[in-house]
């Protein structure tokens, strides 16, 4: 059962990365994750391997160190100059915070559709849509609109940035001795609320 999970994860994983390319070889792939798919969908099965908690995915066994994503909240005053600068929201627990990176994990799919923008490339799926673009972006923009709370946005101007926190490759460290993660501006969101009529 394992095994059927981290093949699952594996090809998934595969189809996310930069490397992937269509063709024979990734055709049947995605024709094993399918019949994968079709396995879980057996009752009793999809339960057992949440019961057992074998169903997590194993594609951090990599021996790359998968990039995480941080958003940037900076707040202005009406002469644009920097007043605070904050990566957490205030949360007042650890669930809300976990939640919180669990959520930033989803941006994934943000830098997908940020390639594919670059790369002209048209995709079906509907994670990597503008849409599903724009739904994300709400996200960050309600975070953002968090902070006017104690900023008055007549006089304060909140904006929100992601970076993609990138980790080097293992090869980067021994070939260049780069070791140290670097953030890749992704975009810039200004959250102020729309004025009401």
């Amino acid at each position: 059962m394992i095994l059927i999970v981290c093949t699952a994860s594996t090809i998934d994983s595969y189809e996310k990365s930069t490397s992937y390319v269509e063709n024979g070889f990734t055709n049947s792939l995605k024709n094993t994750k399918e019949s994968i798919r079709e396995f879980n969908s057996i009752p009793g099965i999809q339960q057992y391997q949440a019961f057992a908690g074998i169903n997590a995915g194993y594609g951090f066994f990599a021996p790359n160190v998968a990039s995480s994503y941080i958003l940037k909240v900076s707040i202005y005053d009406k002469n644009k100059n920097l007043v605070k600068e904050s990566y957490f929201p205030p949360f007042k627990s650890k669930e809300g915070l976990n939640r919180y990176h669990t959520l930033l994990g989803y941006f994934q799919d943000r830098l997908t559709i940020l390639e594919n923008k670059l790369q002209k490339k048209k995709s079906t799926q509907f994670n990597e849509s503008d849409k599903y673009g724009e739904f994300l972006d709400i996200f960050i923009k309600s975070i953002g609109r968090y902070y006017y709370k104690e900023y008055n946005p007549e006089n304060y101007n909140v904006s929100c940035t992601l970076y993609l926190h990138h980790h080097p490759l293992m090869e980067e460290i021994k070939t260049a001795n780069k070791n140290k993660p670097v953030l890749i501006k992704l975009l810039d969101i200004d959250a102020k609320p729309l004025k009401k009529n």
